[in-house]
């Protein structure tokens, strides 16, 4: 079995912050893709675009604001959404004591090794980009 990537990132900023540039397009598009499409519920469904690597279907498994986020998206781009054919990527978001968040990323699923390490390194691209974006907030 392939490994699961998870990360944990404490921020300043609260829950509530830290959800909205998660889940609103406009945001999103901000922190990783170039281009987004979806509806933001659970059973919601769209994209991720990368100009350079094409579409990923995606669809929202788990949406409970502002602590829970969970979404399936497909592992090759410009191909329809299969459980079998997916990772799966959950966000969990702690609130602290001081009004920051504890942030918990976890994707589980991987077909294969190279897919973990270049999603692996995406990933610490991705979440610098999100602390980039919420200090600049």
């Amino acid at each position: 079995m392939i490994a699961t990537i998870e990360k944990k990132l404490e921020l300043d900023q609260s829950p509530n912050d830290v959800w909205r540039a998660l889940t609103e397009t406009s945001e999103v598009t901000s922190l990783y893709g170039d281009s987004a499409a979806y509806t933001p519920e659970a059973g919601g469904e769209g994209w991720f675009g990368w100009e350079s690597n094409g579409r990923f279907a995606m669809k929202i498994e788990q949406f409970e604001p502002p602590n829970r986020l969970a979404w399936r998206w497909a592992r090759e781009a410009d191909k329809p959404l299969a459980e079998s054919h997916s990772t799966l990527v959950e966000w969990v978001l702690l609130p602290r004591e001081d009004g920051g968040t504890t942030l918990l990323l976890k994707e589980s699923g991987f077909a294969t090794e190279q897919s973990f390490r270049e999603n692996t390194d995406g990933w610490k691209q991705e979440l610098q980009h999100l602390v980039g974006f919420l200090n600049r907030a």
